[in-house]
């Protein structure tokens, strides 16, 4: 089986993998995404990629990889030597962190704490929808990777924390795992060290 790159040309992330590619000769199929026709949004290209974007990689398992920083550090072969597929796990926690979680926090935080506006419901259905995954994939676990709290767990944590500027529009508490995630996360560090971090954004937060 050939490894596929979905792609479209107005992504800057899909031109980068594109390119390295054809830089070191790597041999890969690419396949036009027409997002107008919802071709992101079919059962079989959400199996590759729940968060329907692009660039996203088929592998030759059959497996998707996704985020286009990933998807460089995989093909240049960073992993390939690792003794541990933690770090890969990591990478891809952090980059989703980072590409999504953080993107959609802050539009539905953001305008009411800096423009006296509002979020769309886009906006919100949106930020809605990376909480749904990130509760599905913390089912029966206790932290992200294997159960072993990493620098993913801070990380996106600190994010789902922020996004309770706006509990009003989206409360952690309807979501089981990630709450007791949280606490998981929590629990992980002395109540003097918590407290001195977390206690200075709450008071934060709940003055927002």
């Amino acid at each position: 089986m050939t490894r596929t790159l979905y792609y479209i040309n107005g992504c800057p992330g899909a031109r980068a993998v594109r390119l390295y590619c054809r830089h070191v000769g790597i041999s890969i199929d690419e396949v036009l995404v027409n997002l107008q026709k919802g071709e992101h949004m079919t059962e079989e290209f959400l199996r590759l990629n729940p968060m329907h974007t692009v660039p996203t990689i088929k592998l030759d398992n059959g497996d998707g990889i996704y985020e286009s920083r990933l998807i460089l550090k995989y093909l240049s072969g960073q992993y390939d030597n690792n003794p541990s597929k933690d770090i890969y796990e990591i990478d891809k926690w952090l980059f989703w962190d980072l590409g999504f979680l953080n993107t959609n926090v802050g539009k539905v935080i953001y305008p009411r704490l800096f423009m006296n506006s509002e979020p769309t419901k886009k906006d919100v259905d949106r930020l809605v929808e990376k909480l749904e995954y990130l509760d599905k994939c913390l089912v029966n676990q206790q932290f992200l990777i294997n159960n072993s709290f990493s620098i993913a767990d801070i990380s996106s944590s600190m994010l789902v924390f922020n996004s309770q500027v706006r509990k009003d529009l989206v409360d952690i508490n309807n979501y089981e795992n990630i709450a007791r995630w949280l606490k998981n996360v929590e629990n992980k560090f002395k109540a003097k060290d918590w407290n001195t971090v977390m206690g200075e954004f709450f008071k934060w937060r709940d003055s927002n």
